[in-house]
């Protein structure tokens, strides 16, 4: 099998380039393109080199760990701190962590023998895949930082649900705040109280001026406690469609204080 040069720098130039990068965007930290472009030139050179060592195998590991961890110093830049060191070593993990990753897939793709051609667009592909995963754990757990743990609390029952606190809800009714249900939930807690007997009409209403005009929806006073500061509110419940497709049921009012301050 014939091997060009350029070729297998310029492969593993944009692999270790990219793999630095995708690591420092999962650790959340910030380095310079330089750094990266810099590091990524060493690990082509050092891949060039490395078939030409003899060394025991042994050897052979650890100093594919020392390059490793080079590479993302050089990136990094300076450390310092205890904290410094702790990020450096989150990056580090998340290097060879994705490096194992895409080097296991291309080995099953190809065995052993990888054509060289097909390296850099398998492993790119690769790469974006991971990026787009991170930007769906982050997104995720960026949610669920503002997910609550709550009580509802009518007619001498609990109901425990999630609820997510969204400081764009201000919406009041009678100077108590309104929060949102999904209509399944809503309607499985205030059936009994929605509509009069015998009359079919809405026991209470909660009126909303939006583009199309003003909409009215049914609303039920009733207690919600937040378990983590074991505050409770007396708050407006209505049923909202946007709720439908959410991990949580409920939309905390931005008057609710859920971090108990």
């Amino acid at each position: 099998m014939t091997v060009y040069i350029e070729y297998a720098f310029a492969q593993n130039f944009l692999l270790d380039s990219a793999l630095l990068w995708l690591s420092f965007y999962a650790a959340r930290q910030k380095t310079r393109l330089y750094k990266i472009v810099l590091a990524g030139l060493v690990g082509a050179i050092f891949a060039l080199a490395f078939p030409l060592l003899y060394l025991p195998e042994f050897l052979v590991y650890v100093l594919k760990f020392l390059v490793g961890a080079l590479l993302c110093l050089m990136a990094y830049g300076k450390v310092n701190t205890k904290r410094e060191w702790q990020k450096y070593a989150l990056v580090c993990t998340l290097f060879f962590t994705f490096t194992f990753c895409v080097g296991g897939a291309l080995v099953g793709l190809f065995g052993e023998n990888i054509s060289l051609p097909f390296v850099a667009p398998i492993a790119l592909v690769a790469i974006l895949f991971l990026i787009v995963l991170m930007q769906k754990i982050y997104k995720k757990r960026t949610v669920h930082r503002f997910i609550y743990d709550c009580i509802i609390t009518y007619k001498g029952k609990d109901i425990p649900l999630l609820g997510f606190y969204d400081s764009g809800n201000l919406a009041t009714k009678n100077g108590l705040p309104v929060c949102f249900l999904s209509p399944d939930v809503f309607y499985d807690i205030f059936k009994g109280e929605i509509f009069q007997k015998g009359a079919g009409q809405v026991f209470d209403e909660v009126a909303f001026t939006t583009l199309s005009g003003e909409k009215k929806l049914p609303a039920v006073c009733a207690e919600l406690a937040m378990k983590k500061n074991g505050q409770k509110y007396k708050v407006y419940f209505a049923p909202s469609t946007n709720m439908l497709k959410r991990e949580y049921p409920l939309l905390l009012s931005s008057n609710v204080n859920v971090q108990g301050r």
